[in-house]
């Protein structure tokens, strides 16, 4: 990911920016942001964070090294949010990865396959953003759904649209949260 550092934390920045213009237009909904950041480590920048208190993300906050504890932070991110969800909460769950696992000491394959499955049934809306390279990889030890991945190229392209289709189910899930 230190290659798409600065593109990352754009887009990170601008999505915060587009959900907290959501929020404004919305004012009964109350959206959440979580954010988890993990190399061969996992730890939150965000945990239910009110987006209205959201600070930008910098380079400071976002430092790409290492190796890729992916389903460690998959893993401790679905027990994170569950622990604080309450029983009406939507949830969206965005993972993106550059890379494949090659890090993780607590979580296996089978572990995030379990979780994954788990919170489809709860109705989390999820989606899985990979490299296009990686994403026969994912399929296979994670067993995801057509509906849960994403391939993207690494640039700015793969970046804006990944962009795009997070705000995409956000906006869904708000609007099918106003309907109800």
């Amino acid at each position: 990911m230190q290659q798409l550092r600065q593109e990352v934390i754009s887009s990170f920045n601008e999505q915060a920016e587009m959900i907290f213009k959501l929020q404004k237009s919305e004012k009964e909904i109350e959206i959440k942001i979580t954010l988890c950041i993990f190399n061969d480590e996992v730890s939150f920048k965000y945990i239910a964070q009110n987006i209205d208190l959201l600070k930008k993300l910098t380079k400071t906050d976002y430092r790409p090294v290492s190796c890729t504890a992916l389903y460690d932070a998959i893993g401790i991110t679905i027990l994170k949010v569950n622990e604080i969800k309450l029983t009406n909460d939507q949830v969206f769950l965005a993972i993106f990865t550059d890379g494949l696992e090659n890090a993780s000491k607590t979580y296996s394959s089978n572990d995030i396959n379990y979780k994954i499955k788990q919170a489809e049934k709860e109705g989390w809306g999820i989606k899985f953003f990979c490299r296009y390279e990686d994403s026969h990889h994912y399929k296979q030890e994670l067993d995801l759904s057509p509906n849960l991945e994403f391939c993207l190229s690494l640039d700015e392209t793969g970046i804006k649209a990944m962009e795009n289709e997070v705000m995409y189910n956000i906006n869904r899930m708000v609007k099918s949260k106003l309907n109800s």
